[in-house]
């Protein structure tokens, strides 16, 4: 009799037991940002959010899960077409900047199974460590629409934070003359347009800014493209770990001599440097004079070897005596749009005292 009630409480035991663990799944949330949360202004960033189920004995139902990412306004999502990181199954249900709200439309999560997605946003101002958070909600089960939780859901796994930072780039704002497109009064002639480029009556012609180490060998670590304008005005962008560090900064030109900064110049969210004040703004002093107090980068070096000399004259020679006209081409030294008779005198004075590019 004691064994026959011993096996009826067993069993009874085993039907609560089963009873219990029947129709149990956990729902959980990770969210991390790449790049250590760090993204530029203007940029994007990767926010990785990671749901799963961890059991023990139940599938988690399509329709189910409602999760919502909130970010600070520093950052903002980009838009749904751009959300191109969703598992096949899943769907934005909203999105308003600062927040996303998904729905595992058609993809219900077996036990021991998680879902990655892969979620897009982008930097809007600069802005000090701030904490984002990926909460779970619960679905109907059928529509996406608000409904209860699960059985087994332990809720201390429905939330998790992380921290995004928003950087601002470095922006160097130069001032630089070019001699023979200066035209006097501190403004340039529009090459660019003149040479059948565009028709910008500000844009003078396009340059390349480089900054180099502080140290030999001087390695380049950052270059951009820009475009110099009429008063020798230019702003380029840099990477913001480029921010702290000090940098010759370079200016390369089609048909002008290679020009350093006199020295090294520190880099900072907003950071100007004016070679035009003075010949002592260019490393050894390698700059021409082109009107009182008023300085420019030489003109000549046609060829880019960093020697204004007689291996440049065969290019211009030859464009002149055929009458290159309204071409983007180097030989045109002052800007005008003619390679011809104009464009010598700079050349002949230049190679005659022996301009050559000056490094450290």
């Amino acid at each position: 009799m004691k064994q026959l009630k011993l096996i009826m409480l067993f069993c009874i035991g085993a039907v609560f037991i089963a009873s219990k663990s029947n129709g149990q799944a956990n729902p959980f949330i990770n969210v991390l940002p790449s790049n250590s949360g760090i993204v530029e202004v203007g940029s994007t960033i990767d926010i990785v959010v990671t749901i799963g189920n961890t059991g023990p004995v139940s599938t988690i139902a399509q329709a189910k899960l409602r999760p919502i990412i909130q970010i600070p306004t520093s950052v903002t999502f980009l838009s749904n077409a751009q959300q191109s990181g969703l598992p096949a199954g899943w769907t934005i249900i909203s999105n308003t900047g600062s927040q996303l709200r998904l729905c595992n439309s058609t993809d219900p999560i077996a036990k021991n199974t998680s879902r990655t997605i892969t979620l897009k946003a982008q930097g809007v101002s600069a802005a000090p460590a701030q904490t984002f958070s990926g909460n779970i909600n619960f679905g109907n089960g059928t529509t996406c629409a608000a409904g209860t939780s699960v059985a087994g859901d332990l809720t201390t796994d429905n939330s998790a934070l992380s921290t995004i930072r928003v950087v601002a780039p470095v922006t160097l704002n130069l001032n630089a003359f070019l001699q023979g497109y200066y035209s006097g009064a501190n403004t340039m002639a529009t090459a660019l347009a003149n040479q059948g480029v565009g028709s910008s009556t500000t844009n003078v012609d396009s340059v390349t800014v480089e900054l180099h180490g502080a140290a030999s060998p001087y390695a380049l670590a950052y270059s951009v493209k820009g475009v110099l304008q009429t008063n020798g005005s230019l702003s380029c962008t840099f990477p913001y770990e480029a921010t702290g560090n000090g940098y010759y900064i370079v200016i390369k030109h089609r048909n002008s001599v290679e020009t350093w900064s006199a020295g090294t110049v520190t880099m900072s969210s907003s950071t100007s440097y004016n070679f035009t004040t003075a010949a002592n703004k260019a490393y050894g002093d390698n700059q021409v004079e082109l009107e009182p107090n008023v300085f420019g980068i030489y003109s000549g070096d046609m060829n880019q070897d960093g020697f204004v000399d007689v291996s440049d004259y065969p290019a211009f020679d030859y464009d002149a005596s055929i009458g290159v006209y309204a071409e983007y081409v180097a030989t045109d030294l002052n800007g005008d749009g003619f390679v011809d008779v104009s464009d010598y005198p700079l050349f002949d004075l230049n190679s005659s005292v022996g301009v050559y590019a000056i490094l450290p």
